[in-house]
């Protein structure tokens, strides 16, 4: 599929546009990107019968092939940018793989899945293509940062200028200790969540599913817990798993489209103790 429409870039390396040498590059074809995710189906066919057993069918994760051209003003300028272009994730890390259009803007954490492709096509010009892969099926749309407080919240809203990540806090009216998650998109996402001590047996709900997510123990003064709801990993302070000591009701918090809130409780309230939410402002399939 073409994609004029277009802005891409690989972990800060610019696919289209003029690149800091000069050299210049456009993508022509992708595909994954305007696609949905594979699907991966767990249907087994009916013994003696015709027909299938029913499944669950669960999304994989996400493929992207771009390719394109780049013009240069000479051969030195070309080679430069056939070793910049095989440089990009080479060291075998992740990176973002953000689209920009008229519509808005999509990213997705992507590794390398097949070796870069480059082929001079002249002393100025090259085809190339590379090939990456996300384990997450979806796309995701700006940043949000929130936060509350048990005795109290943060914010009232946007602050302009706006910065990124976004801030939105509590909204004006609305009960400390809860705040509100969006998603834009057309898919439920999972954010990931800190609580910060003191508190004991903080349980984080959210209302319109009901979810619920529990710590049975008491976070104290100084310490936190990462949530990583999408992988249900439950970290004190970034390092040592209390998973065990996790219950939970539903889906782990699941954001579905059009959003939703999250609030939290505990067993005694502190004016130090805070809950921060990382979530996005959609996510699409």
């Amino acid at each position: 599929m073409s994609s004029q429409e277009h802005m891409f870039a690989v972990d800060g390396f610019l696919l289209t546009g003029t690149d800091p040498d000069g050299s210049v590059w456009t993508v022509e074809t992708v595909t994954g990107w305007h696609d949905g995710p594979g699907v991966r189906s767990s249907r087994q066919p009916r013994a003696q019968q015709s027909g299938d057993m029913s499944g669950t069918a669960f999304r994989t994760g996400r493929q992207v092939v771009l390719s394109g051209k780049v013009f240069c003003s000479d051969t030195p300028q070309l080679e430069s940018a056939a070793r910049a272009l095989t440089a990009v994730l080479a060291g075998g890390g992740q990176g973002d793989l953000v689209g920009l259009s008229r519509w808005g803007q999509l990213s997705a954490r992507v590794r390398l899945e097949d070796a870069p492709r480059f082929e001079p096509l002249s002393s100025y010009a090259g085809a190339w293509q590379l090939t990456v892969a996300s384990d997450d099926p979806l796309l995701y749309g700006d940043p949000v940062f929130l936060s509350a407080g048990l005795a109290g919240g943060s914010g009232t809203g946007l602050v302009y200028p706006l910065v990124y990540p976004r801030d939105y806090g509590v909204l004006a009216g609305q009960t400390p200790g809860s705040v509100v998650v969006p998603n834009a998109g057309t898919a439920a996402y999972w954010p990931r969540l800190r609580i910060d001590g003191p508190v004991p047996n903080p349980v984080v709900t959210l209302n319109e599913t009901g979810d619920w997510v529990r710590f049975n123990g008491t976070v104290s003064a100084g310490q936190w817990l990462d949530f990583d709801l999408g992988v249900r990993r439950v970290l004190l302070n970034g390092q040592v798993s209390l998973r065990q000591f996790v219950t939970s009701s539903g889906r782990w918090l699941m954001v579905p489209p059009g959003g939703g809130s999250v609030s939290w409780a505990a067993d005694g309230a502190d004016p130090a103790a805070t809950l921060s939410v990382w979530s996005y402002e959609g996510a699409w399939s």
